[in-house]
């Protein structure tokens, strides 16, 4: 129940969040991802099924580097997924 409340207000945060965003090239958002480590984008899918232990430091730094204004264009249907991916970095390898 307690993770159901928070994943509504992250939800809400989200969308709330998105409606004030400027536009951003597309091909720069894909740019930035694949930059090497080249599997860092295979690691990133690997997360979304439950693979939390394959994401290297490597995949972590290049993952901080990206706006947030690009995740929803690279992952369209999953808006939640730099929240995660930041929060495993962090857990991690205390990369904020």
């Amino acid at each position: 129940m307690k993770i159901t409340f928070l994943l509504m207000v992250l939800v809400f945060f989200i969308t709330w969040s998105c409606s004030s965003a400027q536009p951003i090239d597309p091909n720069a958002c894909w740019q930035a991802i694949k930059q090497p480590p080249h599997e860092c984008l295979e690691s990133i899918k690997g997360i979304v099924h439950g693979h939390v232990h394959e994401i290297k430091k490597e995949c972590c730094e290049t993952v901080s580097t990206v706006s947030d204004l690009c995740w929803p264009i690279i992952f369209p249907s999953m808006p939640y997924i730099r929240f995660l991916l930041k929060g495993i970095c962090t857990v991690k390898y205390s990369l904020h």
